[in-house]
């Protein structure tokens, strides 16, 4: 009886001092269970939001296909030229730069004028769903201390059924591209937006 006491007191004990380390998500469909709105799912031709999910602001059409295409495309290879290319706080160029100046130039090359920041990107960017995500798009994360504040953009270069692929510059690697499957862009995640 008494080891019996003693053992249930040394395991309460053992479980209530356990450090709680936030667990990190590796596979889909973990993040599936933990994530339910952020997992990549292709949306359908259907107009209707589904029961119990949060409804999204109408999504803007690429108004001009013929026009806006090219210059996405332009943009989205550019950024992908600048892979290897060192992280620089503030920087632009292939000598440095950092994840909204990838964006920029990205942008400006292509013909067409965007913000320069992560927070002046998002303002300027229409919120988009999750799932209507497409190549040429946008993504905030939020890195930062403040989880609501966005400090990272990404710009998306492919999606297909299983993941969203977008290349950004990053403190640790400089510019590299990474999907949405991976656990600490899927948590750091805010808002996906469409620069018209």
């Amino acid at each position: 009886m008494f080891f019996f006491i003693l053992t249930s007191i040394l395991l309460l004990g053992n479980l209530s001092c356990k450090s709680s380390k936030p667990r990190i998500v590796t596979t889909k469909k973990e993040a599936a269970k933990r994530y339910p709105d952020r997992v990549y799912t292709p949306s359908r031709e259907s107009k209707t939001e589904p029961v119990g999910q949060p409804i999204a602001s109408k999504t803007p059409s690429r108004v001009d296909e013929e026009k806006t295409a090219p210059v996405l495309n332009d943009a989205v290879e550019t950024a992908l030229s600048y892979q290897g290319t060192r992280y620089k706080y503030g920087g632009s160029t292939r000598s440095g730069m950092d994840c909204s100046g990838l964006i920029h130039v990205s942008f400006k090359e292509a013909g067409k004028s965007v913000p320069r920041t992560s927070s002046s990107l998002y303002s300027a960017a229409s919120t988009i769903d999750f799932n209507q995500v497409e190549k040429g798009d946008l993504l905030f994360f939020a890195t930062g201390k403040n989880k609501t504040r966005v400090n990272h953009v990404g710009l998306v270069v492919k999606t297909t059924p299983a993941e969203i692929s977008f290349v950004h510059s990053t403190t640790s690697r400089g510019v590299i591209v990474s999907t949405m499957n991976e656990g600490y862009w899927l948590n750091a995640y805010l808002s996906a937006g469409r620069l018209e």
